[in-house]
């Protein structure tokens, strides 16, 4: 096992910058998340840590080791890819034990791996088929299986599951969460699915356009996004965000006002945008509650996602399941202070409880 430090790590294409100066700590066994959308920069810098990309600038240490111009083979890290890519015309068996072949490993202790290995993930009774015998699940315990049996120092893992329908996404999730748990191992993993990085992650590294946005638990990162970017990409169904003006010391945005969260205050007719979460809007009378009129109505099983609008303002709000709304219903609904996140429009940033008020000049 092994701590992983980034420090400055840029990565350019000529004058196209894909990662801009990536600072980060993995702690000894952590489990790391990489999110964000396509062309972020999170497969960039997985590569980049594996020795797959040169670096352009910066520096990345493995251990006490600093692997920053080292190869591939020379950083004792095992990485599983999007595709399983195995060895067609070999057993499982002998794809498991291939690449501890390669580096003239005793026999015996190739057996021993490869039968560790095998028994973690339940791959005993499928070592003399062939991958194509296979399912897509049991294909990809394969590939992770490949990269157990090297014994590394870090897992480097690049949207493993992508390939895998939805039930089967939440088994192998199941299976990579225990895998952790058992060896321990620090693992860095890259997807653009948030439900895979909420329920993985120790912490969670999101970015943009080769940015990092915000680092931290995921609840964390959902209870507090520092930004409008963090605020819509984490959260499903995502968070509602309203554009207004402070006004009077509240929040008005087309005939919708809020008190602002206790401590948070802005300089009058400041440019806001509040943010509150679908989960967070309790329907039912209660003082002070808004009318929601319903347009659309979906049903998630447990829970009814309700969309329409308070006046003018569009807005999701999910309650426990419900079958007596109707499109045109109109529901009372409660948006209290506290629940709501809220962010100077013009930099986009969150203004916390107590900071320095939105708006505000700064000193001379």
């Amino acid at each position: 096992m092994a701590q992983v430090t980034l420090n400055k790590v840029r990565k350019a294409y000529g004058s196209v910058v894909a990662v801009h100066g990536v600072d980060l700590h993995i702690q000894d066994g952590e489990f790391v998340v990489f999110l964000g959308p396509s062309g972020c920069g999170k497969s960039t810098t997985l590569r980049m840590i594996a020795g797959l990309e040169e670096i352009t600038s910066g520096t990345i240490e493995i251990g006490a080791r600093d692997v920053t111009r080292l190869e591939p083979k020379d950083r004792n890290i095992a990485m599983v890819f999007q595709n399983y890519a195995l060895y067609p015309h070999k057993t499982i068996y002998e794809n498991l034990a291939f690449g501890l072949r390669m580096r003239k490993m005793e026999r015996t202790e190739i057996d021993r791996r490869v039968k560790a290995a095998s028994a973690m993930l339940g791959l005993d009774p499928y070592l003399e088929r062939k991958p194509k015998q296979l399912s897509g699940g049991q294909m990809q315990r394969v590939a992770l299986g490949r990269a157990l049996v090297r014994e590394p120092e870090v897992f480097l893992l690049d949207e493993p599951l992508s390939n895998l329908d939805a039930k089967l996404r939440v088994r192998m999730r199941e299976e990579i969460a225990r895998l952790h748990q058992e060896v321990g191992t620090s693992m860095v993993y890259v997807t653009h699915d948030q439900v895979e990085a909420m329920t993985l992650a120790d912490r969670i590294v999101i970015m943009r356009d080769g940015h990092v946005q915000q680092v931290g638990r995921p609840l964390e990162v959902y209870d507090r996004p520092q930004n409008l970017f963090v605020a819509g990409f984490i959260g499903a169904p995502e968070m509602n965000l309203v554009e207004g003006r402070a006004e009077g010391g509240r929040f008005a945005a087309g005939g919708l006002a809020l008190d602002l969260p206790p401590g948070v205050s802005a300089r009058e007719g400041t440019a806001l945008v509040v943010g509150v979460r679908p989960e967070h809007m309790p329907a039912g009378q209660a003082p002070g509650a808004l009318a929601l009129e319903v347009s659309v109505i979906e049903q998630l099983g447990a829970q009814t996602l309700l969309i329409g609008r308070i006046g003018a303002t569009r807005m999701r709000v999910l309650v426990e399941r419900t079958d007596a709304v109707r499109p045109g219903s109109v529901v009372p609904v409660s948006l209290r202070p506290e629940r709501l996140h809220v962010f100077d429009a013009g930099t986009g940033m969150r203004i916390e409880s107590g900071n320095a008020q939105a708006g505000a000049r700064p000193a001379a």
